[in-house]
């Protein structure tokens, strides 16, 4: 799992460090967005950041067991906290940035080449072949 908090470079004064602390804005409070997430979710967000502090980047690049090891919680508590703060966009999951990508991967010469073979298609007759 590999999480980057939200606007991190933003809030961070030492940049080419790991500081021992974090800085904890109150405007937290009045954020309605975060107020909204589960008790559990706003419980383990903190916790989160400080991991995030011990890299340079702001990046936690840990699996689930060593996240939840590290805040002594079980994988499956961690898994369910940390869920609602990605899709609140309070962390970013770098492992799964392109999962719900819906597009369509078809380049466009490989599209105009579809589009020629149905073209050929087209074109030829009932029970003769191309």
């Amino acid at each position: 799992m590999k999480l980057t908090p939200k606007n991190w470079d933003s809030f961070q004064h030492y940049k080419h460090r790991s500081p021992p602390w974090i800085k904890l804005h109150k405007n937290l409070l009045d954020d309605m967005q975060f107020q909204r997430l589960p008790v559990a979710s706003r419980a383990i967000a903190p916790m989160l950041w400080l991991l995030a502090s011990e890299s340079h980047d702001g990046m936690i690049d840990k699996t689930t067991e060593e996240i939840a090891f590290r805040l002594r919680m079980s994988e499956k508590d961690v898994v369910n906290a940390i869920k609602p703060l990605i899709d609140m966009g309070f962390f970013t999951d770098a492992d799964n940035v392109l999962a719900n990508c819906l597009q369509d991967a078809t380049t466009e010469k490989r599209q105009s080449r579809v589009e020629k073979e149905r073209e050929k298609e087209m074109d030829t007759p009932d029970g003769v072949s191309p």
